[in-house]
């Protein structure tokens, strides 16, 4: 009986392990669906902005928009692995920021009001400051570097 017992609770145990483990998504995979994610957008507001050219405010506004979206969509990615998580926050945080600055820009330069624009702009530089270091990061540590 007790040896009954004890296989049974080893087969518990290991059903418990798989279960657990099993349907945990690896690394690899929430690495490459951040790196996609990022890769998407920011190739989506190069082309909008004509690869940051453009002086077109409806065209600056949708890659606001692309931002805003990026957002969401990194937001909404399920990451279970801590450190990734760090990085999407920071994705996050980084893409509302340039989305914010490049409305207030536009609003100011649709206003002619030039202080505003230069402050606008000067918030969207300091906005898009993280993206190197998380850009690195991610790579980084995705390939086993960190």
């Amino acid at each position: 009986m007790l040896c009954l017992s004890r296989a049974v609770l080893r087969a518990a145990s290991a059903a418990i392990i798989l279960l657990t483990f099993g349907c945990t998504e690896s690394k690899v995979a929430q690495c490459d669906r951040i790196i996609q994610t990022a890769n998407r957008f920011v190739n989506q507001a190069t082309q909008l902005t004509d690869n940051g050219q453009t002086n077109e405010p409806q065209a600056i506004l949708q890659a606001a928009d692309a931002m805003d979206k990026a957002a969401e969509e990194m937001q909404a990615l399920q990451i279970s692995d801590e450190p990734l998580e760090e990085y999407r926050n920071g994705f996050v945080n980084m893409y509302q920021d340039i989305s914010k600055a490049t409305r207030a820009y536009v609003q100011a330069y649709e206003k002619k009001d030039r202080p505003g624009a230069e402050a606008a702009l000067s918030s969207l530089q300091r906005a898009t400051q993280p993206e190197p270091e998380l850009v690195k990061g991610v790579n980084e540590y995705c390939m086993g570097k960190k």
